[in-house]
């Protein structure tokens, strides 16, 4: 399949765009972000042992180092990204969560020594200006949820940066696994010292809860090694950013948010960034 790489983030950022709408519910319903994100990795690792248990032996030390790594900056990134949706809506969380376009090419051009190119600038800065269009308040200023979201899309370019460039010969099953289990063991010790009173389980909470790992995380994660593996971080950044547009979707349909003029106007524009890196001329 031709460009089958993008199709499989493209796949990924659709299913990851309802996630945010799954997190704002069960936030509303009174568990804390640890809690949340606990239960969401705990429910992935659940699901992709129960499903690949046969591969886990296989798994080398290298997809165990680099699963820790991506663990660590997968966990700091949920833990900025859910407390920032306390204070702000799931449209905005999620698309300052997904600025990466804007911040992996410098990664990459600082950390690797791959230049970008001109079209991954161009749409960088696209991605800017959409993300402005959309979040800043009335007064042109950030509030503290949305500060908090742009701190996560540091880390997830962080986790986005490494993932296109230390898994390249890694199984994309495995890191998923390696990646999971990871954060779900920091997540583990930071709940054991935040406490795990909570309210009770019921059944749309467990829904939601298996929604956000088995889908959002889980297969997230896998469709994104694999889809990362076979294209660049620039331009994977970009194709991903597109979950906020899902994003903004689901929020409208499901959650009863309503976006103004300039909100639209700055999905067109990230959209517009999208299918400019997709271009291949470097200019």
């Amino acid at each position: 399949m031709k460009n089958k790489g993008d199709w499989l983030l493209l796949l990924a950022a659709f299913i990851g765009g309802g996630g945010f709408i799954s997190l704002k519910y069960l936030l509303d319903w009174g568990y804390d972000p640890f809690q949340v994100i606990f239960g969401r990795f705990l429910m992935a690792s659940v699901c992709m042992c129960v499903v690949y248990h046969r591969r886990l032996k296989k798994i080398t030390k290298r997809e165990w180092r680099a699963g820790g790594i991506l663990g660590a900056l997968l966990a700091a990134m949920f833990l900025l990204m859910t407390v920032g949706l306390q204070y702000t809506t799931p449209s905005v969380n999620a698309f300052l969560v997904n600025i990466p376009a804007v911040i992996v090419p410098f990664l990459c051009w600082g950390v690797f020594h791959q230049r970008p190119t001109k079209n991954h600038f161009l749409a960088a800065g696209l991605t800017l200006i959409g993300v402005c269009c959309l979040s800043l308040t009335s007064a042109f200023r950030m509030d503290f949820g949305a500060v908090l979201s742009l701190l996560a899309a540091v880390a997830f370019s962080l986790q986005m940066a490494f993932l296109g460039n230390i898994t390249k010969g890694c199984d994309a099953v495995h890191i998923a696994l390696t990646e999971n289990i990871a954060t779900l063991a920091v997540m583990t010790v930071i709940v054991c010292f935040t406490g795990w009173d909570m309210p009770p389980m019921t059944l749309p909470s467990l829904g939601n809860f298996f929604f956000l790992g088995a889908f959002c995380t889980a297969a997230y994660f896998a469709l994104q090694s694999a889809g990362q593996q076979i294209t660049s971080p620039n331009k994977a950044a970009i194709i991903i950013t597109s979950e906020s547009i899902f994003a903004a979707l689901f929020s409208a349909l499901l959650y009863g948010e309503r976006m103004s003029l300039r909100g639209y106007l700055g999905c067109g524009i990230i959209f517009a960034a999208m299918l400019l890196a997709e271009q291949k001329k470097e200019g």
